[in-house]
């Protein structure tokens, strides 16, 4: 295949309306595939991430509390901090899952970033050739697919924490063209309705991220990212709380 495709951490090209429309039309013929082949693509088992996360937050403080006896380090101290406003966010977001209507899970690619769309060579005439790389194909939301995909598509220039909400919405409005238009619905849900679950799913990925960070400097500490990583993800759960959802 003779074809480009962009870095994953590149935050200098930001993706402009014409390809956002693109990639919201392969998505969407993606998602339709399976939703029409949901006998055997789906399942209507609830995800247990939110309360599984949680769980993983408690027993971390647990033992952080444990060692504050005697003594704990600059990273301990930082998770330490976080946690009461992350197990808040996951908290609400658990809420939102109970209540919510659209928990049907599909197997969806889940890694739908630059470096997984290849495009066309030519600069002038940009045409999406495929998407790659199905080795974290699990069962999940299709809002999971579509946060993975608008957090790294649609990522600020600065600072990169931020997903620009305006070419968001660019994406949004033409998947759900496209969804309405097709043979099958994802749901009924409004267009203000799908945005907020992608973001809700934006900040529970972000909280998913931190916490294995974690994990790496409790078991893999020679692969441990640093405390910058931790606040990266830390301040992108907060600030899609505090501003995109509003």
């Amino acid at each position: 295949i003779h074809g480009k495709v962009y870095n994953d951490c590149d935050c200098a090209h930001l993706f402009d309306e014409k390809q956002l429309i693109l990639l919201a039309k392969l998505i969407s013929k993606y998602h339709q595939f399976l939703i029409t082949n949901s006998s055997t693509l789906s399942t209507n088992k609830k995800s247990t991430t939110r309360e599984h996360l949680l769980k993983e937050f408690k027993q971390s403080i647990d033992v952080i509390n444990e060692c504050r006896k005697e003594r704990i380090d600059l990273v301990n101290e930082y998770y330490l901090g976080c946690y009461p406003l992350l197990k808040r966010l996951l908290e609400e977001s658990l809420s939102k899952q109970e209540k919510s209507h659209s928990n049907r899970n599909y197997l969806i690619h889940r890694n739908i970033r630059p470096s997984k769309i290849i495009w066309s060579s030519n600069n002038e005439n940009d045409q999406i050739i495929g998407i790659i790389d199905f080795e974290n194909l699990n069962y999940d939301t299709l809002w999971r697919d579509l946060a993975v995909c608008l957090s790294t598509f649609c990522t600020s220039s600065s600072p990169s924490i931020i997903t620009d909400v305006d070419r968001m919405r660019i994406f949004i409005s033409e998947y759900m063209k496209q969804i309405s238009g097709g043979v099958a619905k994802v749901s009924s849900q409004t267009e203000q309705e799908v945005f907020h679950l992608i973001v809700d799913e934006i900040i529970l990925c972000a909280c998913e991220d931190f916490t294995f960070i974690y994990w790496q400097y409790q078991h893999q500490n020679e692969l441990f990212q640093g405390i910058k990583a931790l606040e990266f993800y830390y301040k992108r759960a907060l600030w899609h709380a505090e501003h995109a959802l509003k």
